[in-house]
């Protein structure tokens, strides 16, 4: 327990004191040094923790390096800033001790060290399909393939290095019970955590436009001992005055220019170093009294003396076991947000994980998040190790195993049917498969907290940081637990089959706080992140805890007055799904942590919560205090606002406020920053707050297409919650019905439904086919000539693409997709059919939905006129084969740039219709004289026309000049063509039915207002393309409208509307709804 507190220390210094060493700027003779051997993850002892940790080093040496920014980020040029803000860097993500040098020759390797295990991985990883709709994991699968397909080139040319020390916990002792894992691990339990480190700091960099690579103890171009002298991290002998020998060593080499630090002195004055100030701890984070945590404590007792917390049978919130409900993995808010439930606005922050990528401190972490996902799941790797039979036992090596990799908090316990959602994310029933959970806490980490607002930049690297700690040393326990015979699965923020709160509260790692689904740990406070691996491993569960938070929260609002989106109650606990809880309104919250402007994410409840301690003597004092006086918790509350708790410590403040400009690519200032201070006055009454609640019964349905919320009905429904002695009193009544109603019964037939990609053709360089198959091999639904599917390409890209098969062959589905660039890349392209492009592969299972028509063919016309233009062809195809099995007259004209543009060449030469096709390529001369190709009217006639905007509208205008009538003319688009500068303003809707007038602002659609105003349309494209959510108006009641659309006729548009873009031509007008 320190004595003494850090507040006034730079980030950069780190925990240790080593501005207190002497250094010396001439550089030892490092070819003197033996060179450096390979690190193998490997152990002759079966039941080795080394052993789980192989797949885990081979993944960091995978994803060393990558892709690099091709434009520089907005960074300071200052070389003393950069080294100060990489070791801050360094530090923030765990090292023990950072350095920075010029990359000395000697350190060079001549034959870099490779891990044998990253082929044979990234092999696993080509036969792997995704399982997960987790945000942009498609892109990170194949991010991850590339890196296991490429060849480093040298970095000779590299001007720097970062190195990274990461120190040892006390060796096991012999009769330490539940050391049976760990007893040969230390060396390679340190440099798998300095290998995460500079996996993060090198990805860092190459974000920022900087070329970087990792370098681990098993794979290397440099020679770690040598540059961690050069850095000043240990002497020519290996030793370091705080760490001695027990240290293990990664490193970063980089262009990016920093200054560097001198190596250290051969003579150190220990009186300067190891003076009064180390004995007593005073100017740093460590010193000699609290160097070891587990000095004097078993490893499977964890660090915290969870020993002093009072243990009960039950938690002390209420949960009614019996009738708690199970509803889908696709309704938590994030999940939501993705597929557009929130609208588009939030959709388009959430696609790629924006929230996250646009801080580059944060986004670097994701790209080792996601690739830790490729390896959360697995069975057995043989049979059942006779050494688990005693639950103690197992118990025991479980938490030590977890301690001593670095975990801050764990806790057993069963795992009740009721924690697993009901269904996964592709919509299938899941079971519950495991029965025990083990369930890990990773501390955000107090310093860097100390300096934030809890809603600026670094806030999401908070979150991602201990996300990724998490899933590396859970995973490393899951696949201990595999190993010895039992299937194990990892639950992450990523992907997860659990509700984890409950699972914290049931194994005595926290309480239920004000805050809502933050389960408050007494020791870490609620500055924490979860996650939770579950297992049929026997164990000992450990017992709920009750250290008087109940009464705390109920005397303390603090978070709920701090909280930028009035997410958190003030008011009292009420029944949520069965259990009792501060219900927080998760829309609301989420909307903000996902749109959050000036800053990523947002934490301030965390922040800000009295909870949030440094950890000194006094903070404990006040923690006991807190705990045994439940009656003088609103006092301590004030005191903490005395205290200026939770304000922010500007010395601590140690990142870049960059972010990333969408157009560019390129990470700039950040436009914003929040930056705010406590509201010490602020009054916040919960009779005035307006909060939202979605409960099972009112969750979406499991599968993978948009539900927009319905706030206004959430609304509603929060305040109908019952109070924990209004519900406990229908308990025992036997009033029971309704009381935690689970989830809407499900549609006889499902939105979208699961196919095979069982052939991708590549037929130009922009244009891939696609053909797609039932699961089974029995008859796809039946489709017409012009027809469409909705494609899940990922959760925030719902695509539409015609269909161009034969309507008679049911076998099969055929697309063509043209692979749009996307904004940043100069182009219009949202990313759906380049997602496609670059991860769609046969074998892949994929969502569609059956077939729409909105392009209909007209099956007695006396001629078909078919006008294609690039890849709009392709419902022209299906028309073709529908017409030519009628034995119709029709022709289809093909226009594009040239052969190398057009996709199908193949399939129309082999067709059986082939002669009724004419072919329009430019650079040959035969460009389409539409004035020619386009016949005068004759009663019967029919035109079609699918391709750009600007093709569609030339063959349109030809028609016109020929007095063919507007319903014998049709179109579709397959891309939304460029719009114009469209002005969105207020304006309003009235509902014909109830005489409802809603407003409309101008960053809302009339969808979404509607939404918040319980009317819930069925929407998909949102860009006026698809038709779904056209709705009737009357016009002679209605205003003039500005009709967006690109699917209307102009007979359409006189009683429908697009409401997803469609708006009134003026501000403040008002349009008639037929609702």
């Amino acid at each position: 327990m320190r004595l003494f507190s850090y507040g006034k220390r730079p980030v950069h210094l780190g925990p240790y004191p080593c501005e207190r060493l002497a250094r010396d700027a001439k550089l030892p003779d490092l070819s003197a040094m033996p060179s450096m051997t390979a690190l193998q993850y490997h152990s002759t002892c079966q039941d080795s923790l080394v052993n789980a940790m192989t797949r885990y080093a081979a993944m960091f040496d995978l994803v060393r390096d990558g892709p690099i920014n091709p434009e520089k980020g907005e960074v300071p040029s200052a070389t003393a800033e950069r080294a100060n803000h990489i070791k801050a860097a360094g530090y923030y993500f765990d090292a023990s001790l950072v350095g920075v040098c010029a990359l000395p020759q000697a350190a060079l390797l001549e034959q870099p060290i490779t891990n044998p295990e990253v082929s044979a991985l990234g092999d696993e990883l080509e036969s792997s399909q995704p399982t997960s709709f987790a945000a942009g994991m498609d892109m990170i699968l194949a991010d991850v393939l590339e890196s296991a397909r490429a060849k480093h080139p040298s970095i000779a040319h590299h001007s720097h290095a970062i190195v990274l020390a990461i120190e040892y916990p006390r060796d096991p002792r012999a009769d330490e019970p539940g050391i049976d894992w760990i007893g040969d691990a230390q060396m390679h339990r340190a440099a798998l955590l300095a290998s995460q480190t500079a996996v993060l700091l090198s990805n860092y960099l190459r974000l920022l436009g900087f070329e970087a690579r990792a370098h681990s103890a098993s794979c290397s171009d440099v020679d770690l001992p040598r540059l961690a002298v050069a850095a000043g991290l240990s002497l020519p002998d290996s030793t370091h005055p705080y760490l001695g020998s027990r240290y293990g060593l990664a490193a970063v080499t980089t262009n990016f220019e920093m200054a560097a630090d001198w190596p250290l002195a051969t003579q150190q004055k220990k009186s300067r170093s190891h003076g009064l100030a180390w004995q007593l701890g005073i100017g740093s984070l460590k010193g000699k009294a609290n160097q070891q945590p587990y000095a004097n404590r078993d490893f499977k007792d964890g660090a915290y003396p969870f020993e002093s917390i009072t243990r009960q049978a039950e938690p002390t919130t209420f949960i009614d076991h019996d009738r708690v409900p199970r509803f889908p993995k696709r309704a938590d808010f994030f999940a939501r947000s993705l597929f557009g439930d929130l609208g588009s606005t939030v959709q388009d922050q959430a696609k790629n994980a924006h929230y996250v990528m646009k801080s580059p401190i944060g986004a670097c972490a994701r790209r080792a998040l996601g690739a830790l996902l490729l390896l959360q799941f697995g069975e057995a790797r043989g049979d059942v190790s006779p050494r688990t039979a005693d639950p103690v036992r197992n118990a025991n090596n479980l938490k030590a195993a977890s301690y001593f990799l670095g975990v801050d908090a764990a806790g057993l316990c069963a795992a009740p049917e009721w924690v697993y959602y009901s269904h996964d994310a592709g919509g299938n029933a899941l079971p519950a498969y495991h029965k025990n959970a083990i369930n890990l806490l990773i501390d955000q980490g107090h310093e860097t907290m100390d300096g934030a607002s809890g809603d600026d930049w670094i806030s999401v690297a908070q979150s991602m940081r201990a996300y990724l700690r998490f899933s590396l040393m859970g995973g490393v326990i899951a696949e201990q637990v595999r190993r010895l015979g039992y299937s194990a699965r990892v639950h992450s923020v990523l992907d997860g089959d659990v509700l984890q709160p409950p699972l914290l509260l049931l194994s005595g790692l926290g309480e239920v706080s004000r805050i809502g689904e933050v389960i408050l740990n007494p020791f870490l406070g609620p500055r924490l992140k979860s996650g939770t691996v579950t297992t049929d491993l026997p164990m000992q569960a450990d017992l709920p805890i009750n250290f008087g938070l109940q009464n705390f929260c109920e005397s303390c609002n603090k978070c709920a007055r701090e909280c930028p989106s009035g997410a958190i109650t003030a008011g009292p606990k009420l029944m949520y799904n069965g259990y009792e809880i501060w219900k927080s309104d998760a829309e609301k919250c989420t909307r903000y942590r996902i749109t959050n402007a000036a800053g990523g994410m947002c934490g301030r409840c965390m922040k800000t919560c009295p909870w949030n301690l440094e950890g000194l003597l006094a903070d404990s004092l006040w923690r006991q205090i807190a705990m045994k006086l439940p009656a003088v918790a609103p006092v301590l509350a004030r005191l903490d606002d005395q205290l200026n708790r939770g304000d922010i410590n500007p010395i601590k403040t140690w990142w870049w406020d960059i972010e990333l400009d969408q157009k560019t690519g390129r990470y700039v200032q950040a436009a914003q920053t929040n930056r705010r201070g406590l509201q010490k006055e602020l009054k916040l009454r919960y009779e005035e707050q307006t909060l939202a609640v979605y409960p099972a019964d009112k969750m979406p349905q499991p599968y993978p297409v948009p539900y927009p919320v319905n706030r206004e009905e959430g609304i509603v429904r929060y305040r109908s919650l019952l109070t924990p002695a209004e519900y406990r009193m229908r308990l025992a009544s036997g009033q029971t019905t309704d009381l935690a109603p689970g989830p809407a019964p499900l549609p006889a037939e499902p939105p979208v439904f699961p196919v095979q990609l069982v052939k991708r053709e590549d037929m130009v360089p922009a244009v891939a086919k696609y053909e797609f198959q039932s699961l089974d091999g029995t008859p796809l639904p039946a489709f017409e000539a012009g027809a469409h599917i909705d494609v899940v390409v990922a959760p925030e890209y719902l695509r539409q693409f015609s269909l161009a098969g034969d309507p008679a062959d049911s076998s099969k589905y055929v697309l063509g997709v043209l692979r749009e660039p996307t904004v940043n890349q100069g182009g219009q392209g949202r990313g759906g059919s380049a997602l496609m492009h670059r991860v769609f592969k046969a074998g892949r299972r994929v969502f569609i939905s059956r077939p729409t028509n909105h392009f209909p063919l007209v099956e007695d016309a006396s001629e078909s006129l078919l006008f294609a233009g690039g890849i709009g062809v392709t419902p022209l195809i299906a028309m073709a084969y529908r017409l030519h099995r009628l034995d119709r007259k029709f022709t289809l004209h093909y226009s594009a740039k040239d052969r190398t543009d057009a996709g199908f060449l193949d399939d129309l030469r082999d067709a059986p219709w082939a002669g009724r096709v004419h072919y329009h390529f430019s650079n040959e001369g035969t460009r389409a004289d539409l004035s020619t190709l386009v016949p005068a009217f004759a009663s019967g006639m029919h035109l079609y026309v699918c391709g750009s905007s600007r093709y569609m509208d030339a063959v349109f205008a030809i028609a016109k000049e020929l007095d063919w009538p507007d319903a014998n003319c049709h179109r579709e688009y397959f891309t939304a063509p460029e719009t114009p500068a469209w002005t969105n303003h207020p304006f309003s809707v009235k509902l014909m039915r109830s005489g409802k007038v809603l407003k409309v602002g101008a960053d809302q659609t009339a969808v979404e207002a509607l939404a918040a105003a319980g009317v819930v349309l069925d929407v998909k494209c949102s860009d006026g393309l698809c038709g779904v959510c056209a709705t009737p108006f009357d016009a002679a009641q209605s205003d003039a409208v500005q009709h967006r659309d690109f699917v209307l006729s102009a007979a359409d548009r006189s009683h429908k509307i697009i409401l997803c873009c469609s708006r009134t031509a003026e501000p403040d007008k008002q349009i008639v709804l037929d609702l």
